[in-house]
């Protein structure tokens, strides 16, 4: 699908994934609402609320009254970014779909270079960090690292520095919601589905205010989630790991039979080499069972077929409503 050449033809959806964000939501859709004002540009949000602790929901739902092109979607337990992310593409009807963060460290005004860019035939295009002010040194140096081993061993380019914050086509996000996949991860699905991509350098803020969501534990599920479903390289690692060693074994072990043979045997250093190995054994396996328990957990979580989210309730403005009604 080409991209509309016309702004009053376009829609663009822009789709938040968010949790206990009451601070953000109304700076947010009011900044939104001046970019697509400037770009003289029809325009949508759809919010994918994970049943939040604070007052969040009932922000979103005043904008709604106040007559924002606002589409709620109240999901009936938590189930974190991801799914939240892809329930969102679901349910947006734009053109083309903007992903953007509820806490103002990914800039609305980048939104008008983007749609600048998909206008030029970009089917994708994506927000890529230089700068990230405001976040903890350790957090940064360890995103490198994963962003690092993630170029060197994922089978799909995923651009460094590259979070969610992205610009899709229809056509792409209709292929994205085929990737009926529990630990979705976006980045990756968008390099996997293909298309021409563009990528705009930016300068990340400090979030606008509250904390950030993500906790330690979240951060390597999502790491996890990027190496896992994208890439082959850790069990094959684990099986060329396993070679090595066995073959390390035995070299070891000829080692000591040929000195024991020609020096004699020692009645102490066999021990301390024995004890060494095992420790080095239990350890290899133990993690590689782990990593192999990672792969097989998936699949099954996978073969289960349950549906990947519940939707509570969906609270939307009327015009929006009568949009969907007659798109159904």
């Amino acid at each position: 699908m080409n991209a509309p050449n016309h702004a009053e033809t376009v829609l663009i959806s822009v789709v938040v994934p968010l949790y206990n964000e009451e601070d953000n939501v109304v700076l947010l859709v009011k900044k939104l609402e001046q970019v697509f004002d400037r770009m003289r540009c029809a325009w949508e949000v759809v919010f994918a609320l994970d049943p939040s602790t604070d007052h969040t929901r009932e922000k979103i739902l005043e904008l709604i009254n106040k007559g924002y092109p606002i589409r709620l979607i109240n999901f009936s337990r938590r189930i974190g970014k991801p799914l939240s992310l892809l329930a969102g593409l679901d349910h947006c009807l734009g053109d083309a779909c903007v992903v953007i963060d509820a806490d103002l460290q990914d800039p609305p005004e980048l939104i008008e270079e983007m749609v600048h860019r998909w206008r030029a035939g970009y089917k994708v295009v994506i927000a890529q960090r230089i700068s990230r002010k405001g976040e903890n040194p350790l957090y940064l140096k360890a995103a490198r690292c994963f962003y690092w081993l993630l170029e060197q061993i994922s089978e799909v380019k995923i651009p460094r520095d590259a979070g969610d914050f992205r610009l899709l086509d229809a056509r792409v996000v209709k292929e994205i919601c085929r990737f009926r996949e529990r630990h979705g991860f976006l980045r990756g699905i968008t390099a996997a589905v293909g298309f021409p991509v563009s990528v705009v350098p930016f300068d990340r803020d400090p979030r606008h205010a509250g904390k950030a969501q993500i906790s330690l534990r979240g951060a390597i599920n999502i790491a996890l989630d990027g190496i896992v479903p994208f890439s082959r390289v850790p069990v094959r690692g684990i099986l060329v790991l396993g070679l090595a060693i066995s073959i390390a074994g035995m070299g070891t072990g000829l080692v000591w039979l040929f000195y024991g043979l020609f020096r004699g045997f020692s009645d102490q250093w066999p021990i301390v080499l024995l004890c060494i190995l095992m420790l080095l054994f239990t350890g290899i396996t133990t993690a590689s069972m782990g990593l192999l328990g990672e792969y097989v957990v998936r699949t099954y979580e996978e073969a289960r077929e349950r549906p990947l989210y519940v939707i509570d309730s969906i609270d939307e403005a009327p015009a929006l409503a009568r949009k969907l009604s007659n798109s159904a």
